[in-house]
């Protein structure tokens, strides 16, 4: 494992700590993303199946089109759903999780 691979491992941990400190399972989870746009049904894609009836992914370009923020709310019962998701865009090239 190279140290950019540990990097993202600790990130992730400490993500995992601070939502388990911080927040009360289970709850809404507002997950935001930034994409290059070209990657956008890339990154929709692997959100399908996350999706809760009756909810949708909310989509909104920047100014020059370069890029698009996606955002998607969900019901997490734990720490966990959350990393996991961020861990499934993450092989998306470009992608920034906030």
């Amino acid at each position: 494992m190279n140290s950019a691979d540990k990097s993202y491992l600790n990130r992730l941990e400490k993500i995992r700590e601070l939502l388990q400190d911080e927040e009360k399972f289970p709850l809404l989870y507002k997950f935001k993303f930034i994409v290059p746009s070209d990657k956008v049904n890339e990154l929709t894609g692997l959100l399908k199946d996350d999706l809760e009836k009756g909810r949708e992914l909310s989509t909104r370009p920047s100014s020059k089109g370069k890029y698009t923020s996606v955002t998607m709310s969900k019901i997490v019962k734990n720490a966990d759903e959350v990393i996991a998701i961020y861990q499934k865009v993450s092989i998306i090239e470009g992608v920034i999780s906030l």
